[in-house]
């Protein structure tokens, strides 16, 4: 986001010259591309995640591990995960699955997960007769956890400054190269006049 921030100051610097300090809205939209690997670094700095489920159960989640799916325009997630409490004899460990959309929530500036849907979910160990059970309703409680989970906030001072220049978050679009992000002209009072 800096990159392109810095870049939009050169661009809106030398527009403002060539056209004596003419909006920087005529030029459109801008996108970039956040590299799997940057996203990678992003995510993993959101765990390990622990969350309590009542007294009675622990759950643990770490190491995540992400694969984009362009075709779905969504983020595919493997995390390790841990289950423990008062409801368990015992600490058991295993992996979940999950794929998600991203939204952007202006409210806070924070991009987070949204339709979470659970693909997976493996735990090592856990007795027979709870099997079914484990496996009928954690993946549903794991997406209603996730749905709306925060992944990354945008400063203040960028979101600032993208506004300073006339921009303001379009949207997000996964790219085999990555997340695309899209920053749209804000309206103009012209533009809304017009409208009205």
């Amino acid at each position: 986001m800096k990159c392109l921030l810095r870049w939009l100051s050169v661009v809106a610097f030398c527009t403002a010259l060539a056209a004596c300090a003419k909006p920087l809205f005529n030029l459109g939209p801008f996108s970039y591309t956040i590299s799997q690997a940057k996203l990678q670094q992003a995510i993993g700095q959101r765990f390990p995640y622990r969350q309590s489920l009542g007294d009675l159960l622990e759950l643990q989640l770490l190491a995540p591990r992400l694969s984009l799916l362009p075709d779905r325009n969504r983020i595919a997630t493997v995390l390790d995960l841990t289950l423990s409490g008062q409801l368990l004899s015992d600490v058991y460990s295993g992996t979940i699955v999950m794929d998600y959309g991203l939204r952007f929530e202006p409210s806070d500036n924070t991009i987070r997960m949204t339709h979470v849907q659970v693909t997976r979910l493996n735990l090592d160990g856990i007795p027979l007769p709870y099997q079914g059970l484990v496996q009928r309703y954690a993946p549903r409680v794991a997406e209603q956890l996730f749905d709306d989970f925060p992944l990354h906030r945008i400063s203040a001072r960028d979101m600032d400054r993208a506004s300073s220049l006339g921009y303001e978050l379009g949207g997000f679009k996964v790219t085999p190269e990555g997340l695309k992000v899209t920053l749209n002209p804000k309206p103009t009072s012209d533009s809304v006049q017009s409208v009205q």
